[in-house]
């Protein structure tokens, strides 16, 4: 029976809307959570931050950009070189600037030019001495009382015949 109000019970499609939303029980399925205060919304899988919001006329619009189909890598300096360089640096175990150079010069890097590398504090720790262990002195008598050993077994192999798939 039609009285003149309109009335909304679950909408899911709003006609003229230029925003996609997100109900906040589809995050919550996919094990989200999600705490708002001071007009701000955070919404975390675990630790990390995935989402965040800011409350503008009653609906939590999301901060930041949407990436989509591309690993995207932000960087702070404005140096393309410098930044690809550096990235190939960490991706190829923190290499030095000029095995860097000798691959980019055979075509094995793409994107790395001439880019120096600046401060890398893990290459720093990495080179730090370490301490020593320091030398015990056994106080065996008898012949065998200490003995090194290798508690690995081996392994049963499993054949594709065996396996339940």
């Amino acid at each position: 029976m039609f009285d003149g109000v309109i009335r909304t019970l679950e909408a899911w499609h709003v006609q003229g809307l230029k925003k996609n939303l997100i109900p906040l029980g589809v995050l919550d399925s996919h094990g989200c959570k999600f705490s708002g205060e001071n007009g701000i919304i955070k919404v975390l899988r675990g630790a990390p931050v995935i989402m965040k919001g800011k409350k503008i006329d009653g609906l939590y619009e999301l901060q930041g950009n949407t990436v989509l189909g591309t690993a995207a890598v932000a960087s702070s300096s404005g140096d393309k070189d410098a930044d690809t360089t550096r990235l190939w640096h960490m991706r190829l175990g923190h290499m030095s600037e000029i095995w860097l150079q000798i691959l980019s010069k055979k075509g094995l890097l793409t994107g790395v030019k001439s880019g120096k590398l600046d401060f890398c504090e893990h290459c720093v720790y990495g080179k730090q001495c370490r301490v020593k262990f320091s030398t015990t002195i056994h106080k065996t008598k008898g012949i065998l009382d200490y003995i090194h050993s290798d508690l690995w077994v081996p392994l049963h192999r499993c054949h594709l015949e065996e396996a339940d798939i």
